[in-house]
């Protein structure tokens, strides 16, 4: 495949994502979910932004990781925590209002399916681009960087804006699950702070024993 071929067909199929709706959102029930692409947008623009503002990080990058986390799901799809309870037919009120579960053996076969695909991706690109974009998606993966740990915590609190924002449309929504794993993972001082702004000025109450 020659250069522009390839450039285009990536171009293409990474666009997949522009049209690609949340799963978490089409599960609940949200009417006119957002794409994948708008999560990623919104998510990229914060990391900049924020990243900016701390001398321990490195605003380009943080930004290139948020860019490139989600992008295998436009040939692997969107996969939640809750999809094997869901097709085992568990009841989905109470599932939604519990913390995510991740298994293990689920997780791994999340990873290797978004891994091939992104090698299919970025086998189009030409070398330098494609192992860069792969880089960036295996930092985000390992989260073992300063950037890493910040966009995967970022990651967990636009997800919590756009729940409440949903909520705020569709007062029936269950969103505690988004919460509760955001409150157990997001512990940078900065996003922590945002975080329980956003649930302050919003009217959720954490389950009973919660």
């Amino acid at each position: 495949m020659s250069g522009s071929d390839g450039w285009l067909r990536f171009a293409r199929l990474v666009g997949r994502l522009k049209t690609l709706r949340r799963q978490g959102w089409i599960d609940r029930g949200v009417e006119e979910p957002e794409s994948v692409a708008d999560h990623s947008f919104r998510l990229a623009l914060l990391a900049w932004l924020l990243a900016r503002t701390r001398p321990d990080l490195d605003a380009e990058r943080a930004a290139i990781l948020a860019l490139a986390h989600d992008v295998a799901e436009a040939i692997a799809g969107d996969r939640t925590p809750f999809d094997a309870a869901l097709r085992a037919g568990a009841e989905r009120e109470q599932l939604f209002r519990q913390r995510p579960i991740y298994d293990p053996e689920s997780e791994a076969r999340k990873t290797a399916a978004e891994r091939a695909a992104l090698a299919e991706l970025t086998a189009l690109l030409p070398e330098p681009a494609g192992a860069a974009l792969v880089a960036a998606w295996e930092e985000y993966e390992a989260g073992q960087t300063a950037e890493a740990r910040f966009v995967r915590q970022l990651d967990k609190l636009e997800t919590v804006l756009q729940a409440f924002e949903y909520h705020a449309r569709q007062p029936g929504l269950i969103i505690d699950s988004f919460v509760l794993g955001a409150l157990d993972e997001v512990v940078d001082p900065v996003l922590r702070s945002l975080l329980e702004r956003v649930i302050a000025e919003a009217p959720w109450h954490p389950p009973s024993g919660d």
